[in-house]
Order: structure tokens, then C-alpha cells, then sequence
């Protein structure tokens, strides 16, 4: 099951006085192709974690240049999180087994 983060308004403009009103126009345009098209960012956890960090910005500044950004999270046992947290250690390097009780059954 997944749900909805809510995330607090942002926009692009705020960032003028850090990134220049050049930088601002550039995102502008370069985000015009993508107007309209839907994005959903799904990931663990809406806090305590660089993604979340990320999600927590990112998706309204993608909504103010008209991208139709969500975030969602996985709603999951223990069990489950302590798999993806595995495989995602895996995938960065880490030499992480994958055993038959951390396979998925119907």
C-alpha cells in the first residue's frame, strides 16, 4: 500500500537571491517540455533519510514549474523494510546475502 506526503509549498523563485535569476529562467525552460507530465517519487520513509530530505523539496519545485509531482510511501511490515534496506546496501556495494526467507511469497 502506498500513501500521499504531503509536502509544504516551495517555489523556484526563492532561490533567486541564492542561484541567480539566470539559473531560475533556465529551470523554467528547461522543465517546458515536461509540463503536465506526472512524476511520482515512491520511496520507504517521508523522513529521517537523504531521500526524504530531497522528496521534501524537490517535489514542490517540480509542481511550481508544472510537473505533476507526488510522493508517495511504502506502507510495509519490519520484515519488509529490513529486506529493502538489504538490497539497497547490496546494490551500493555491501556484500549482502540474499536468502530464500527474504523472497517474496504469494
Amino acid at each position: 500500500m502506498l500513501e500521499i506526503v504531503e509536502t509544504e509549498g516551495k517555489l523556484l523563485n526563492d532561490y533567486i537571491d541564492i542561484i541567480g535569476k539566470e539559473e531560475i529562467e533556465s529551470i523554467k525552460k528547461l522543465a517546458l517540455p515536461l509540463k503536465g507530465k506526472k512524476v511520482v517519487h515512491i520511496n520507504a520513509t517521508s523522513f529521517g533519510g537523504g531521500v526524504a530530505e530531497i522528496l521534501f523539496a524537490l517535489v514542490p519545485l517540480m509542481q511550481d514549474v508544472g510537473i505533476d509531482a507526488e510522493w508517495q510511501v511504502i506502507q510495509g511490515s519490519d520484515d519488509f523494510f529490513n529486506v529493502t534496506k538489504s538490497i539497497h546496501n547490496g546494490l551500493q556495494g555491501m556484500d549482502v546475502p540474499l536468502t530464500k526467507g527474504m523472497i517474496f511469497k504469494k
